[in-house]
């Protein structure tokens, strides 16, 4: 009887953790194209915009404190708050590459970061890894290559995406937060921990408010009209639903699994842009030609097998 309850108990935590693994992947796909939307009609300074969305998650975060208490642990509340700050690193490397590169190629770019999750492990956490785990890093960094070649066109040669300098920084930065959330995990539940984090990455945009071309643009975000505001609201509610999501299933399972189903996100993105592009022709800027659905579709498949192998 009590080996069929650790069984029964051993399945839900696997559904716990993959239902919300996909669940972040799904939201976080969505945030994608927001972001897109909002960068090619609205932004002039990509740092201003994350300092709006900042400002926004705090209005998420609020409750938290309110019907959990702080949960200040010391030093650990003080790390989540340095891991904090090194979202607002990732995320400017983000927009910037977004800024860059089609909302399909840049979410495909993002799941090269298993790579240094693993490397992190390896180097800090004393895990040995084993061949497939390099042959699973070989196939990410080929998907990487894959998805930012662009051949040469009207006499422009061959290039990689200017968008793979920015999201090298979002790669390092986003495995030591992954590492640094797994840890943490240990002392806080995932609520504070949410808390906590999201106050890292206030402190973090403060000084930026002190330039004023910053404030003016922060002004235009939220006294823009309705619409605009409105979308800032719905990326930060799919923005905290899909982080959230991925740090309640760190807590159920492993970071290397989590990471692994994450990595649908890019093929998720691609599935809601080809439908807008059905749907609603014009809203993001995508090329939807066979020749490169099919190098987008390849880059994606290569992402899976890829973190599945170093997992």
């Amino acid at each position: 009887m009590l080996s069929l309850y650790s069984s029964c108990n051993a399945s839900s935590r696997i559904v716990d953790w993959l239902f919300l693994s996909l669940l972040g992947a799904s939201a976080l796909a969505v945030t994608g194209v927001i972001d897109k939307f909002i960068l090619d009609r609205h932004v002039r300074d990509p740092i201003a915009y994350l300092a709006a969305l900042v400002i926004m998650q705090q209005l998420l975060i609020v409750a938290i404190p309110v019907y959990l208490g702080w949960g200040y642990i010391f030093p650990q509340s003080i790390y989540a708050l340095a891991a904090g700050s090194c979202q607002v690193v990732l995320w400017a490397a983000y927009l910037l590459a977004l800024q860059q590169e089609e909302t399909s190629r840049v979410a495909a770019l993002v799941y090269v970061f298993p790579v240094f999750v693993f490397l992190g492990a390896f180097l800090f956490l004393g895990e040995t890894l084993a061949a497939k785990d390099y042959l699973g890093g070989a196939l990410l960094v080929c998907s990487a290559l894959l998805v930012s070649y662009r051949p040469a066109q009207g006499g422009k040669p061959a290039i990689l995406s200017p968008a793979v300098k920015y999201m090298a920084v979002f790669w390092i930065f986003t495995a030591a937060y992954a590492l640094a959330a797994k840890y943490l995990l240990a002392f806080m539940n995932e609520w504070h921990l949410i808390l906590w984090s999201s106050l890292g990455s206030l402190l973090a945009i403060l000084p930026l408010l002190g330039h004023k071309p910053v404030r003016r643009e922060l002004a235009v975000y939220f006294c823009g009209g309705p619409f605009l505001l409105s979308a800032i609201l719905a990326n930060e509610i799919f923005d905290f639903l899909g982080r959230g999501a991925f740090i309640f299933a760190y807590a159920a399972g492993s970071v290397a699994l989590v990471s692994s189903v994450a990595a649908l996100q890019p093929f998720i993105t691609l599935v809601y842009v080809i439908l807008l592009g059905l749907f609603v022709p014009g809203i993001v800027q995508e090329e939807l030609d066979r020749k490169t659905i099919a190098q987008k579709t390849l880059a994606i498949l290569l992402i899976i097998v890829g973190v599945y192998l170093v997992s």
